[in-house]
């Protein structure tokens, strides 16, 4: 009897042994997964950073482009408009364009 009480606490201590060091080496593992995702997250963060200040960029310079632009074409219109009612006014009251009341 006292040979199988030895066999397993033989069996036991190597048991522990073993779950200890799987242990020591899941906890090392997530360490250094942890260390590599932390990373990988702080590249992706530079990255989108990098990307949102160019597309700043460029969306100022088309923003600021088309404003101008859009100016010009208030404008323009604005003269069309004011030129088009000078035109109509010329015409005598209540005619119209086939000179028919």
């Amino acid at each position: 009897m006292t040979e199988f009480a030895e066999l397993v606490g033989v069996i036991r201590d190597v048991i522990l042994i073993v779950a200890f060091l799987l242990f020591t080496f899941l906890l090392l593992a997530s360490f250094f997964l942890f260390r590599k995702v932390s990373r990988l997250v702080d590249s992706a963060k530079r990255t989108v950073a990098r990307a949102e200040q160019v597309a700043d960029a460029i969306s100022s310079k088309i923003s600021g482009s088309a404003g101008a632009g859009s100016g010009v074409a208030f404008g323009l219109g604005k003269a069309v408009a004011f030129f088009g009612g000078l035109r109509r006014d010329k015409k005598g009251k209540g005619e119209q364009e086939n000179g028919k009341q």
